[in-house]
């Protein structure tokens, strides 16, 4: 069949499993920021509030410009060669963020960290996916992907609690972790293997036409919807934790004292209660459907930012532990949304389109909030109350959007899965 030979079935049967055997220390790699505690700490204490807001409101609208790109290539180019290009991205942008202090420099790090994040986006759960499916388990995907995230989510855990204990002595210590761990993740990617595909992606404009196609479907249109907001609500709480734990400490942006530990052991906690809480995906989605996970996770995102503008008191941080859960287990109610309803040769640019939305959103949400603090004393809290404040309230502005249009569109529904891959 196909010129293979009698060999070729096997060995290719063995390359995707072990490709099973290799997504979790990937995805285990790929959490491996040990920077996350500190990042915030690092440019506000270099280029104000306003900058540290800027920069990361840039690095989004640099996802902007990739994603879609990097999820075509994903689709026509293959998924491992994506998954190689994403791992030097990160490598790069840990390269700037150890060696360079000028904000040019740290900008281009999140130019890179944009390439990296852009190209797993929609990717990596399309690999996953396209696995699964090659060996006909892809039933089983929500349990496998919940699992595989946990894995991924523990090794968070470890590494922003290595970052905020490496940022007691130097803030640029957990960098240089982050660059090791990252140069491991591009190892592990020349050892994955492409599954099988009978079928490539059209070219970009066509393809893009064709992936906007599947919003027709009332149901894809809504989950479409809610991964726009989602990047939103998740990152809501994460861009503004750092700040909001100097002024739980009592510390001003230029003396940061215990915040890296701090920030690190919060930031492992999420990760942790983040992983405990993807291990009940695929319980909740059969209790209560899809729909109905996702909007109580939104909730809760909404819950977490105003309980961070109401009050810099310690009584609050168990709450802003909770963070993580949305971001663990989101994506992997939308990916097992999507997959199975859209061909394989345009899985990862329908995921990718949908990420790009939510980021293009909150990237312009940072730019303008940093535009309206500008006149503001970035070491001041109403600097940082103020943000949180415009936070609290988009977040239920959001929120109530989602459950308006789950109401009105529900009728049109169609939530049973049906496999649509032509591979």
């Amino acid at each position: 069949m196909n010129g293979l030979g009698p060999d070729e079935p096997t060995t290719a049967h063995s390359a995707l499993e072990a490709n099973l055997r290799l997504i979790p220390w990937h995805m285990a790699f790929t959490y491996g920021f040990a920077w996350i505690p500190v990042f915030v700490l690092f440019t506000r204490a270099r280029f104000g509030l306003d900058g540290a807001v800027l920069l990361a409101g840039l690095y989004y609208l640099f996802v902007v410009v990739l994603e879609v790109p990097s999820g075509w290539m994903s689709d026509r180019l293959g998924r491992v060669l994506t998954l190689r290009v994403a791992a030097v991205g990160f490598v790069a942008a840990h390269l700037c963020f150890t060696l360079g202090g000028s904000f040019a420099i740290i900008l281009l790090g999140q130019w890179c960290l944009a390439v990296g994040f852009s190209s797993l986006s929609g990717t990596d759960i399309s690999f996953h996916y396209d696995t699964l499916e090659s060996l006909e388990r892809h039933t089983n995907f929500t349990a496998d992907r919940a699992r595989v995230t946990t894995i991924g989510l523990i090794s968070g855990a470890g590494s922003a609690l290595m970052g905020g204990l490496l940022g007691l002595i130097n803030l640029r210590l957990a960098f240089a972790a982050s660059l090791l761990l990252a140069a491991a993740q591009l190892v592990l990617a020349f050892r994955l293997s492409e599954p099988p595909s009978i079928t490539r992606a059209d070219p970009l404009g066509r393809q893009l036409r064709r992936c906007l196609g599947h919003l027709r479907d009332r149901y894809l249109g809504w989950i479409f919807l809610y991964g726009i907001a989602m990047v939103t609500l998740e990152h809501l709480a994460f861009t503004m934790m750092q700040p909001w734990l100097t002024e739980v400490l009592g510390a001003t942006a230029d003396k940061v004292e215990s915040t890296p530990g701090l920030a690190g052991g919060l930031f492992a906690a999420t990760s942790l209660v983040g992983a405990v809480a993807v291990r009940t995906v695929p319980r909740l989605d059969r209790r209560v459907g899809t729909p109905a996970a996702l909007i109580g996770l939104a909730v809760l995102s909404a819950v977490i930012v105003s309980g961070m503008a109401w009050s810099t008191h310690w009584v609050v941080v168990p709450l802003v532990v909770l963070r993580s859960v949305q971001g663990a287990a989101g994506p992997v109610l939308i990916g097992a949304a999507v997959a199975p309803r859209v061909p394989r040769e345009q899985r990862a640019t329908v995921l990718s389109l949908n990420s790009l939305a939510g980021r293009m959103g909150y990237g312009v949400v940072l730019v303008l909030v940093s535009l309206m603090g500008s006149s503001q004393s970035g070491a001041s809290y109403e600097s940082v109350a103020l943000v949180l404040r415009w936070f609290t309230v988009l977040a239920w502005v959001l929120v109530g959007l989602l459950v308006l249009s789950a109401l009105i569109g529900r009728q049109g529904w169609r939530t049973e899965r049906v496999p649509t891959s032509t591979a």
